[in-house]
Order: C-alpha cells, then sequence, then structure tokens
C-alpha cells in the first residue's frame, strides 16, 4: 500500500479499516480514484454532482502537502510542548504555584528557534482596518445549533420572529427598536455528529434557507414549517477543525480532510450567494495554520473563478473561534495573515479550557476550572477577552463572546428565573469587556439577548427595566443589579510574570466551588459525559442535560445544560487529571463510572439527579460503548489528543451496523 498522504489521520482511521471503506466505496467515474460511500451519491444528488466533487479534489490535491505539515507540526509541538512541561516539573519542585517564579511551557523556544505556546516579541502587525459587509453590521447575538434537519434549521432561521405569550413589552420594545435579527451559526462542528449523511443533508438545507425555499412538513402532526417573510436570522456556517478526515470521500485509498469537503460543498453550492460564504473557523493554533487556511482560499477562489463565471475574488469571509490557548496570543498575527477574509473573532470557552488543560497534562499542579462553577466566563475568562478586544476593536473587527448554555426547564418558573440570572451576568459582563457579541444555544434566548444590548446602549435606566422584567423575584433582582453596575472582575496586569498563565486561566489552585477531585464533582463530570457520548453515538452532537444551579439564597433548582463536544472534552481533559495525578484513584473513578451506569440504565430520577438520554432503543445499544471511550478517555496514561480519535470511527456505516447488531 503507499503511504498515506496525510499520516496524522491514520490516528482516526486505520489502514485496515481504509482499506474496508476503500472496497465498499462506489466508483466517481467523473473523478478518477475518487471513491464515495454507498448510497450517499443517489440521496443526495444535488449535493454531490460530479462538478462539486471534481472541485472538492482538485483543491485537496493542491492544498495537502500544506495541510500534512500543519498537522505534522501540531505532533512535533505537542512533543515539545510535553518535554517541557515535565522540566519545569522537576524546577518546581520547592517553588508555589502562584509564585510569579513558577515556571511552564509559556515563551520556551523549540529548536527552531520558535515560541511555541505564548505572545511572539514583537507583534506590531500592519493591520489594516476590516470591511465588514453590509448584512454583518451590527448586534452580533448569534444562535448557535447543528442544520442537518429542516425543523431546526427553520426554527433556527425564524428565531426572531419567536414570541412568546408571556414576552415582557420592554423586551419586544427593545428586540424590535435595535432593528437588528440574529446570526445563526449553522454549527457543523462541535454540536453534531460528523456522519456524512447529516453533512450533506445540512448543506442541503442551508441552500433552501438561502433561497428561502426550505420548508418541511412534520409526518407525525401535519404541521407545517417555513421561512417567515421577514426577520430572518442570518446563517453563518461553522465548518470542523484541520484534525478530523473524512472516511466517505476517498481518493486513492486517502480519506479527504473533513474540513475541506464541508468547506467545498458549500462553497461551490452557494457561491453565487456572498451572504452565504461566510464562515467560522474552529480549533486554528497559530499564524502558521492561519496560512494553510488563506492557502485553502486562495485555491478555492482561483478554482471557483475559472469554473464559475462572476465570482469575485476575496468573497469568502472568516470569523475565527480563538479556542486553543496558543491561538489567544497569536490573535494579530492570524488577523494579518488572513486579510481581506478576516472579520473578526470569538472565544469558546469550553474547548479553550479542554486545550488548556491538555497543554498542562504533565502539570500536577494545573486545575482546570471546575464544571460546576457558573461563573466561569466572570472570574476566569477575562484576560482572553480582554486579549480579544484589544487586538480587534482598533481594526473595526467582530468581537464575540462565547455561548451561554445553561436554559431553564419548561414550566418550572424559579428555572427559568435562575437561568435568567446567569444569562444576564454573562452578557453584561461581556459587554463591559467591549465584545460585541455573544453565542446563546436555544432561540428563547435570542429576542432576550438582543434586547439586552439594546438596553446597553441605551444606560443604565433601561437595564434596570428590563432586568426587573425579566428578574420578577425581588431578592434576586436587588442581587443581580448590584452585579450589573459594579465593576468587571479584577485581574492581573500584563506586566505581571504570572499574567500569560491567568490568560489562561491557570492560576488556580483550589477551585472556591468545588474541589476537582471532589466525588460529587468527578461524579457529575462521568454522569455528563457517558450522556453525552452515547447521544453523540446516537447520531446527535448535542443535548440539553439536567443539572442544578442555585439562586442568590443557596437553594439548588433544576436547568438544564446544553452540552456538545468541548464541555465532554473538558470534562475528559478534567477527570483524566485528577485520576492520573493520583488525586482520584482508579478504583474511585470505576466505582463512581459503575454507578453512574447502574443508575442510568435503572431509569429512575432522583431527587437532585434526572436522565435525558435513556437507556433505550439504540442508546442501549451505545451505553456500553460510551463507558468504554470514556474509561480509555480518563485512565489512559497517553490519552489521545481529541476524544474522536476514538468516536469517529462509529460515524462509518459498515462500523454503525456490527456496533448495532
Amino acid at each position: 500500500m503507499k503511504p498515506p498522504h496525510i499520516p496524522a489521520y491514520r490516528s482516526f482511521l486505520s489502514a485496515d479499516l481504509l482499506a474496508e471503506l476503500w472496497q465498499e466505496g462506489e466508483q466517481v467515474q467523473a473523478v478518477e480514484g475518487l471513491r464515495v460511500a454507498p448510497g450517499l451519491r443517489g440521496k443526495f444528488p444535488r449535493i454531490e454532482t460530479d462538478e462539486a466533487l471534481q472541485f472538492v479534489c482538485k483543491l485537496y490535491q493542491e492544498v495537502r502537502a500544506e495541510l500534512n505539515t500543519v498537522l505534522e507540526n501540531r505532533i512535533a509541538d505537542r512533543a515539545f510542548i510535553d518535554r517541557e512541561t515535565l522540566a519545569c516539573v522537576e524546577k518546581n519542585q520547592s517553588t508555589p504555584y502562584s509564585s510569579p517564579d513558577y515556571q511552564t511551557v509559556i515563551g520556551k523556544k523549540d529548536d527552531a528557534g520558535r515560541i511555541v505556546v505564548g505572545p511572539l516579541p514583537n507583534n506590531a502587525q500592519d493591520l489594516k482596518e476590516i470591511d465588514i459587509p453590509e448584512f454583518l453590521r451590527g448586534d452580533q447575538v448569534t444562535l448557535f445549533g447543528p442544520p442537518d434537519t429542516a425543523k431546526m434549521s427553520i426554527n433556527a432561521m425564524n428565531a426572531f420572529n419567536r414570541v412568546g405569550s408571556d414576552e415582557p413589552a420592554i423586551v419586544t420594545e427593545l428586540a424590535e427598536a435595535a432593528g437588528q435579527v440574529p446570526r445563526w451559526g449553522a454549527d457543523n462542528e462541535d454540536s453534531k455528529t460528523p456522519i456524512m449523511a447529516n453533512f450533506l443533508q445540512a448543506c442541503e438545507n442551508l441552500m433552501g434557507c438561502f433561497d428561502g425555499t426550505l420548508r418541511f412538513e412534520d409526518p407525525k402532526n401535519g404541521k407545517v414549517y417555513q421561512l417567515d417573510d421577514q426577520g430572518l436570522s442570518k446563517p453563518i456556517k461553522r465548518i470542523p477543525g484541520l484534525a478530523l478526515p473524512d472516511g466517505s470521500h476517498l481518493l486513492d485509498g486517502n480519506p479527504l480532510p473533513l474540513h475541506l469537503v464541508d468547506f467545498a460543498l458549500h462553497l461551490w453550492h452557494n457561491r453565487s450567494r456572498p451572504e452565504a460564504l461566510i464562515f467560522y473557523v474552529p480549533k486554528l493554533e497559530n499564524e502558521e495554520e492561519a496560512a494553510y487556511l488563506k492557502h485553502l482560499i486562495d485555491c478555492a477562489e482561483r478554482h471557483m473563478v475559472a469554473m464559475a463565471s462572476g465570482y469575485e475574488v476575496g468573497t469568502i469571509k472568516l470569523f475565527i473561534v480563538f479556542e486553543n490557548p496558543r491561538a489567544i496570543f497569536r490573535i494579530r498575527e492570524m488577523a494579518a495573515v488572513l486579510h481581506p477574509h478576516f472579520l473578526g473573532g470569538s472565544l469558546g470557552w469550553h474547548d479553550f479550557l479542554a486545550s488548556v488543560a491538555r497543554l498542562f497534562r504533565h502539570d500536577p499542579n494545573y486545575r482546570i476550572p471546575v464544571k460546576a462553577d457558573p461563573n466561569i466566563v466572570i472570574n476566569h475568562i477575562r484576560e482572553s477577552h480582554k486579549i480579544l478586544v484589544e487586538a480587534l476593536a482598533p481594526i473595526g473587527a467582530i468581537r464575540i463572546g462565547g455561548m451561554y448554555g445553561v436554559l431553564y426547564e419548561e414550566g418550572n418558573p424559579l428555572s427559568y428565573q435562575v437561568s435568567m440570572v446567569g444569562y444576564i451576568r454573562d452578557v453584561t459582563t461581556q459587554l463591559k469587556r467591549g465584545l460585541n457579541g455573544f453565542w446563546v444555544a436555544h432561540p428563547a434566548f435570542v429576542r432576550i439577548g438582543l434586547a439586552l444590548v439594546e438596553a446597553w446602549r441605551r444606560g443604565p435606566e433601561s437595564v434596570e427595566k428590563l432586568v426587573r422584567a425579566l428578574v420578577t423575584d425581588e431578592g434576586e433582582a436587588r442581587s443581580l443589579l448590584k452585579f450589573v453596575f459594579s465593576p468587571d472582575a479584577e485581574g492581573l496586569d500584563s506586566s505581571d510574570p504570572r499574567y500569560c498563565r491567568s490568560v489562561l486561566a491557570a492560576t488556580i489552585e483550589v477551585s472556591d466551588v468545588i474541589a476537582n477531585d471532589d466525588p460529587e464533582e468527578v461524579r457529575y463530570n462521568i454522569f455528563q459525559a457517558l450522556q453525552y457520548i452515547c447521544d453523540w453515538l446516537c447520531g446527535n452532537g448535542c443535548v440539553a442535560l439536567p443539572a442544578t444551579m442555585k439562586t442568590s439564597a443557596g437553594e439548588p433548582v433544576f436547568v438544564r445544560v446544553m452540552d456538545d463536544l468541548a464541555t465532554t472534552e473538558r470534562s475528559r481533559w478534567e477527570l483524566w487529571a485528577e485520576v492520573n495525578h493520583g488525586r482520584v484513584s482508579h478504583e474511585l473513578f470505576e466505582s463512581l463510572l459503575q454507578e453512574e451506569l447502574g443508575f442510568l440504565k435503572a431509569g429512575n430520577d432522583s431527587a437532585n439527579k434526572r436522565i435525558q438520554v435513556s437507556w433505550q432503543g439504540d442508546a442501549a445499544k451505545w451505553y456500553p460503548v460510551a463507558a468504554q471511550i470514556l474509561r480509555q478517555l480518563v485512565t489512559d496514561p497517553e490519552p489521545v489528543e481529541f476524544a474522536t480519535e476514538l468516536m469517529l470511527p462509529f460515524t462509518l456505516d459498515t462500523i454503525r451496523k456490527s456496533a448495532l447488531e
């Protein structure tokens, strides 16, 4: 067998599995050497056209060498980070974690003289003013969710027009007065299991969103869903990260890059619609990877001009999700490389914290902010937001915060109050920091988010009136308003030797919420991760899992927390650190794992614990697989970089069928 085009993809799809997929694949006569998973072209003839696949493969052939270099550099950089961290552990034996003399890999140079993690010494980039397209100017209140079903896509597009019967009058007035519509992060990454049929259906749905034809009739009740005449959301497609291969499209036996397939198919089918060619790009790590992305876009646009008359170079625009501890220090450099395609960036903090935990995995003193902490954004992401704003505000780029994922339980007024208090705290914190947008996990938060931004623009009187309309309990409202009108949380000055660590939320010794090794925190991470991994294996990439939050008086209340792959990655790295540094024994982890499996299988909710992903149907078959995956993620002394290295084969029909038999 010939050497693989991109060896890094073998950690996701083995040579034996690829050989099996190659034998099963259907030859594409119009593209020499291309085989596609059986049935895909027949099911999606509008998407998997000869011309579209020719475009995909031409693009791949031109960029694959540079992509391979990027992924090989990641492997080398990880090895460097681990070696340096272990060396620092030896040097830090008598140095307190809080000391400014505590050493980390930040700022260390490799053999080539590259600073692998941390800011560059001379980062004075000649950045040009960002030209924001007219259709994207204004408030960036963004609903995030997958576009793979017509119903969900239509609901996301119509989110602004979702006016509840109990919506306070001031929300109506402010949301309408803002003159804005929400954005929709149409997510083909963390909130969707990467089953290729889902991706192709998402492409078709987005085409229907942009041309106004998407429609769905529910066969269960005959209800018809269609796009509203006005007030529609602005979709922004998020493609997968660079690390994932696509086992459904093989060229000469090699998997094509999943991000390239998803990007190129969307670009080809929406090439005449500039408003469709805005992309979120996740998980880039530095300016070198940004240069690969720029190369990909340049090649794509050159081919587009040659293959599709009338295409204008420069139409593709990008939002970069700065969710990696390496990327957060290189925002200006990455923006400069990506000009003129760069529009702005956001900070997805679950993936950010998970990547930081991986970076410091060999440091026994490092503690990730606990998942149970309701104030992570407020207390631990301040410095990263500050860097984002300082880098992007001077050039007029868009600055977007992260996700608020705590949803209320339907029909539970107290749950609504607790969820709303958290939402307002997060939003106002981000507005204080100079961000001009944020993400939400449910359509119910869209109009309220737009109202909050408009009230903030008008001033304290409007903010107070809105808060009191949303939070009707006097004690909760009083406490919330005190927070809203107080200064932001304090942080370290950039001249402090610990500043770069604080940017990465890597200065915590013991959480003031609950210790990382507390059995209840361990149990919570296991319980949530098991349900998420099982649901991911079932084909769903995001699920609202029951959890509890406390009122200002300390009373626990049920809410729902929207989990996606990023939240599970941060859970598994928290668990891994506690087990592998000996603060939680293997025996305790296994005991708690078995207890949570037993609780899930019994299906009996308790007074303070509820199950979302029931042990029945396909989930009953996937739960044992989920348990094995979680066990390996947590107990393997050399864990996989991404959970998808273990999970991706289960997206392929040949593996799914055998696993469910």
